[in-house]
């Protein structure tokens, strides 16, 4: 397999898919429809949910694949790391033991996978798109990360995936003055996990 780097590709991708974001809200912040800062910080545009933040980004992973001329690397989205569906690769005997520490087969936000290897994923990430609190049902935004974490040290020491990632998205927290983006990074830096984080501010700055 050659040898890729899929998460400085992931880190150049995140980096213009924020760019992106920035550059759309200001604009849709200035539309006639919108009359408020109160009503642009309740808008999420672009981003309804965390299915929206993979195919968005995966737009601009893509891209780097291109401009490295590089081929039979994809990108896979919500995917159950099932025993039976990974037959030939050579890590299927360790996702019994990943269910196993995990208590359930555990679902991946996103896989990225040489296609015509049988070797471990090169990268696997697990992504949080807050657009609103998540302190309810019994379940609060401190608890899904630590969630989200656990799945990927898991995955990283049984050796499934070379590189593993936590994806931040805030659209909630930081306009209600919680500093979720510390809580991330702290939890990150314990599990030697690297983070990609970003946040909404950009819809406010018409009323800066």
């Amino acid at each position: 397999m050659p040898d890729i780097n899929a998460e400085e590709l992931l880190r150049k991708a995140w980096g213009e898919f924020c760019g992106d974001y920035d550059k759309k809200v200001r604009e849709y912040s200035k539309s006639e429809f919108v009359r408020s800062r109160e009503q642009a910080k309740d808008e999420h545009w672009i981003l309804w949910n965390e299915h929206d933040l993979m195919v968005q980004f995966g737009r601009f992973f893509y891209e780097q694949l291109a401009k490295n001329s590089l081929s039979g690397i994809e990108m896979h989205i919500d995917i159950k790391l099932k025993y039976s569906s990974f037959k030939g690769y050579k890590f299927r005997p360790r996702l019994k033991d990943l269910r196993k520490e995990l208590g359930k087969v555990p679902e991946v936000d996103l896989i990225i996978a040489q296609e015509d290897s049988p070797e471990k994923f090169l990268l696997c990430a697990e992504a949080k798109c807050f657009h609103y609190s998540g302190d309810r049902y019994e379940r609060t935004a401190k608890g899904d990360i630590e969630k989200d974490l656990k799945r990927l040290v898991t995955i990283r020491d049984l050796e499934i995936s070379e590189s593993v990632i936590f994806i931040l998205f805030d659209d909630y927290y930081w306009i209600q003055n919680e500093d979720i983006e510390s809580m991330a990074e702290k939890a990150c830096k314990e599990h030697n996990i690297t983070l990609l984080k970003h946040n909404s501010k950009a819809k406010l700055e018409r009323w800066k």
